[in-house]
């Protein structure tokens, strides 16, 4: 996704977005956001939808983003944040917000597509959405009102280093990014902080010990590297982790300490020769989720490996064969699910439940899109709370 803003007419876009959430209406359409046809969305339930918690256990986190083109090459964009019950599909809640003009998302916009990961763009509770504010600094926005939270004092006098991507912790709901990115030959620290603390709370790791965040735990390796724009998932216990190209299809890495050539915490993955995703035999698709320390989930194929990831043991097919859309799964919390947006014959978006023993996914509910603005608007899965 592109990093750099152009701002010219932004304020203007921004200002036909919905301002705050909820209420409003959509800036290309006119029509009510939170109108969705699903019982209990919109505006019937007395604003309860507004304030209910979005990352309730049980539930699955729906992400949409609009960008909105003011036809003089600026762009804005509006979130909006939807959750249903694994269970039956009821709705639990929404958020919607127009981003400041200056401010993009840092995933799951523009040319991410619908199945790109974006657990990282938001914070554990769901309040919080990770963006770059013209294009080169790090910033946390509040899901409710669309203001950025813990902001640096407008009127200070310093001197700060460009991050070239930020993310959030799955678990400890810190602030992650890159801190110096000035040009191709730069490797600069890794910072995190509280989100709402503000620039007080920053922490930095030396770039040469980002080797040992990668092999911490599973969470920070792929928060580290989504800071270096980079889609992995790791093993649970860090050190190993999942990417995909679309010339050579899945790999595994490992991580080394001395690192190769270039910049960012990409540099310390080493390619592991994993007999049966070589050239020869290549693997195409995207990982989703490690179940455990061998077992990868890629779209919806199951990849066992060997206990050295040398070889390549087996592959099963996660749902049967079919010629819907769909998004990346998302796994549950007892391990034993996986849940997914799918799109068949009508262009209707539903919510799917999946299990590990086989057998053709259970439709959970449909999810309509919030604005009528299709062509411009990004569906992902975010997780499953």
């Amino acid at each position: 996704m592109g990093r750099h803003i152009i701002k010219a007419g932004l304020a203007a876009g921004a200002a036909l977005m919905l301002a705050g959430c909820g209420g409003g209406s959509d800036p290309v359409t006119g029509t009510g956001v939170g109108g969705g046809s699903e019982a209990g969305q919109g505006d019937g339930d007395g604003g309860a939808s507004r304030t209910a918690a979005l990352a309730q256990p049980g539930s699955l986190a729906v992400a949409f983003c609009q960008t909105v083109e003011d036809g003089t090459g600026g762009r804005s964009y509006q979130v909006i944040l939807r959750s249903f019950a694994a269970k039956d599909g009821a709705f639990v809640g929404e958020r919607a917000t127009a981003m400041p003009p200056d401010a993009e998302p840092i995933t799951g916009c523009d040319d991410d597509g619908p199945s790109y990961r974006v657990s990282t763009a938001f914070d554990k509770d769901l309040t919080l959405v990770a963006g770059l504010v013209n294009g080169d600094r790090a910033a946390a926005f509040d899901l409710a009102t669309g203001r950025e939270v813990g902001a640096p004092d407008p009127d200070s006098f310093t001197k700060r280093l460009d991050n070239g991507g930020v993310a959030f912790h799955p678990v400890t709901g810190r602030l992650w990014y890159d801190n110096g990115r000035i040009d191709d030959e730069t490797t600069g620290a890794l910072a995190s902080r509280d989100p709402k603390g503000g620039l007080k709370t920053e922490e930095n790791t030396p770039f040469e010990k980002i080797p040992d965040l990668l092999k911490q735990d599973g969470p920070t390796a792929e928060t580290v590297l989504a800071t270096d724009d980079i889609h992995a998932v790791a093993v649970p216990a860090g050190g190993i982790v999942a990417t995909s190209s679309t010339n050579g299809g899945v790999r595994l890495s490992g991580v080394s300490p001395k690192g190769q050539n270039g910049i960012g915490a990409g540099v310390y993955l080493t390619d592991i020769a994993t007999a049966g995703l070589d050239d020869e035999n290549p693997t195409f698709c995207e990982p989703a989720f490690w179940r455990n320390a061998t077992t990868l989930v890629c779209d919806f194929k199951q990849l066992t490996f060997s206990a050295d990831y040398k070889k390549l043991l087996k592959t099963e097919d996660l749902v049967p064969e079919n010629d819907r859309i769909s998004g990346q799964p998302v796994l549950s919390p007892d391990g034993k699910s996986f849940a997914f947006l799918s799109r068949g014959e009508d262009r209707r978006e539903g919510l799917f439940r999946g299990d590990f023993s086989g057998g053709a996914p259970v439709k959970i509910t449909n999810v309509d899109p919030p604005v009528a603005d299709e062509d411009n608007l990004r569906t992902t899965l975010i997780r499953w709370n």
